[in-house]
């Protein structure tokens, strides 16, 4: 919801890892912005995914966790950003600014 109201109005939503990859592989997607937790494959192992797939490696990704420590491993396994939720909407369009600028 936060990004519509920043006026991202062209989004994709998944309900699952898999899901998420599957749509991925589908058509063109600008940035991925993932959940640590979710059923079916979790953030960190769908991360690993796009990196190791050519075609979604170059896609920036965001992960969002529920603690501070899992950042480290998130940056490790190639996370561009990781925010720690509850976050605010300054807190994500910064993120979101900073990530899309350093990809072009």
């Amino acid at each position: 919801m936060q990004l519509r109201a920043m006026g991202h109005t062209e989004t994709t939503w998944a309900t699952n890892g898999r899901e998420a990859l599957m749509l991925l592989k589908e058509r063109p997607i600008d940035l991925i912005i993932s959940a640590w937790s979710m059923p079916e494959m979790d953030g960190p192992a769908l991360l690993k995914a796009c990196k190791q797939d050519p075609g979604l490696q170059h896609i920036p990704f965001i992960l969002l966790g529920d603690i501070y420590e899992q950042m480290t491993t998130a940056m490790r396994v190639g996370a561009d950003a990781y925010l720690v939720k509850p976050f605010s909407p300054d807190e994500l369009e910064d993120v979101l600014r900073r990530v899309v600028s350093s990809g072009q």
